[in-house]
């Protein structure tokens, strides 16, 4: 499958391990910057009427190689409100780029099998209406274990229950294959496919009660091409990595 956009990059395809590491020079910066990024992070608590939580996030450190096909990814966690600034600042050079974790669901009915996109609702702040692979989540701190193994796999399992309406039972398998980059807002993404044995009456059927997306598809694999090609202009850049690493896999 060739690229039809240059907003994102495929970085690795196979295993993703997750871990965390010390990184004292994004520690160094958000020092140097703190009074800035305290300052934005009051403001914009006001506009939004104290309704803001400041969380944790992982940073992007680098990639290990274990393998061929076995990639560590090195992360720091930092706070929430740091990656805010960026994103309202972006002047201040934080350098900083998050990662978070992106299913591919994979819906398999007798003998075919079928990838489910969804739309983006027409207000959100970024890509509204677009085409999109759900689930998708952030990740934090409590998702990591005291040897700094972080299990983004449980984290993705919340949300596909979530954004899909389907209890977690009906996942046989999530398994990752890549992590990707948009360029667009220096984010990354580690990918997983989803697998759930289930008809695509009855998926959509508990589907339509999310909030997170209207208008459900699911697009037959050997399909994905054509809908690529047809519909490239309006998915998502992460959601257009995901697809070509799946299928350079597939």
């Amino acid at each position: 499958m060739s690229k039809l956009k240059t907003n994102y990059e495929v970085v690795a395809i196979g295993n993703i391990l997750l871990q965390t590491t010390k990184d004292t020079s994004i520690d160094g910066v958000l020092a140097k910057n703190r009074d800035a990024i305290e300052e934005i992070w009051q403001n914009t608590l006001k506009e939004r009427g104290g309704k803001l939580f400041n969380g944790t996030l992982p940073n992007f450190v680098r990639v290990d190689q274990k393998s061929f096909s076995n990639h560590i990814i090195k992360s720091h966690f930092i706070e929430y409100k740091s990656f805010l600034a960026q994103r309202k600042r972006p002047d201040l050079n934080l350098g900083i780029k998050p990662i978070g974790v992106s299913g591919v669901i994979v819906l398999k009915e007798a003998d075919r099998e079928y990838v489910v996109f969804a739309k983006r609702a027409d207000d959100v702040t970024e890509y509204p209406a677009f085409f999109e692979l759900v689930p998708s989540g952030s990740i934090d701190k409590e998702c990591s274990d005291v040897n700094g193994t972080i299990d983004y796999k449980a984290k993705l399992l919340s949300e596909f229950s979530e954004e899909t309406g389907l209890p977690k039972e009906y996942v046989k398998e999530i398994s990752s294959f890549a992590l990707v980059l948009d360029t667009n807002h220096n984010v990354y993404d580690i990918c997983c496919k989803i697998l759930v044995e289930y008809t695509k009456e009855r998926f959509f059927s508990y589907f339509k009660s999310s909030k997170e997306y209207q208008s459900p598809t699911a697009i037959a694999v050997d399909g994905l091409g054509d809908f690529i090609k047809a519909n490239n202009e309006q998915i998502v850049p992460t959601s257009m990595a995901l697809i070509e690493a799946y299928m350079r896999g597939a």
